[in-house]
């Protein structure tokens, strides 16, 4: 991401559109949240050059949304420090903040899961004991997934996107797969990527996407051997 420097009220701004995951208006903003809260003039423009909001006029009011790089911008904004100035509600907002980064570094879940527009349900059947888990060993995953690689790609060497891949594995456990990702990732001829158009990802890519570093990846490439 480009290093677009913020005021507070602009970081304010991007990370309502972020909770609320919806088009607002400047007077929605000020209704909802605080008198004097808006977007407008440099600030608006800033933005959207930055390619962290979308903007649209409709009749005379603008119209805001989180933009792509917005998206990428919050998953970051996560691990960074405390604004100065911010005082103790800004302490408060980047404590929780950061437990969300950690919820997501954890669960292997993105952002987009969590608070996008296809979020992930975490509502389950009403049992009297969950069901365990039986996690595969790491080498069985990754012999896995190389083979189910070899039977996406066209030709071999191509990229791959990650919601399909998990489709031929879907009985082996998210977490299993993801951890094995990350640790293919490193190796010689693998790459694991975020995908560079982002306007061209479905709520099934987001959801598929794995987590390296504080970025979302979503496809798979293998060099043939």
């Amino acid at each position: 991401m480009n290093d677009v420097k913020l005021s507070l009220p602009e970081r304010a701004l991007l990370l309502i559109l972020l909770a609320e995951n919806a088009e607002l208006s400047n007077k929605q903003i000020e209704e909802k949240y605080a008198p004097g809260l808006t977007l407008t003039g440099k600030s608006r423009l800033k933005l959207v050059d930055a390619k962290l909001i979308d903007c649209r006029k409709e009749k005379r009011s603008f119209l805001f949304s989180l933009a792509d790089g917005g998206w990428r911008w919050g998953r970051e904004e996560l691990t960074r420090e405390v604004p100065p100035g911010s005082g103790s509600a800004g302490q408060a907002l980047y404590a929780v903040l950061r437990r969300l980064e950690h919820y997501l570094d954890k669960t292997g879940r993105s952002l987009a899961q969590v608070l996008g527009e296809h979020i992930e349900s975490d509502e389950r059947p009403a049992v009297a004991m969950p069901a365990a888990v039986t996690h595969v060993p790491a080498d069985e995953v990754e012999k896995r997934v190389r083979r189910a690689y070899r039977e996406l790609a066209d030709p071999v060497g191509s990229w791959v996107g990650l919601a399909d891949l998990r489709a031929h594995l879907g009985d082996v456990p998210r977490e299993d797969v993801d951890g094995v990702l990350r640790l293919m990732a490193r190796m010689p001829g693998v790459l694991v990527e975020e995908e560079t158009n982002q306007k061209g990802l479905t709520g099934r890519d987001r959801a598929a996407a794995v987590v390296i570093g504080s970025r979302d990846h979503h496809t798979l490439m293998i060099e043939e051997l």
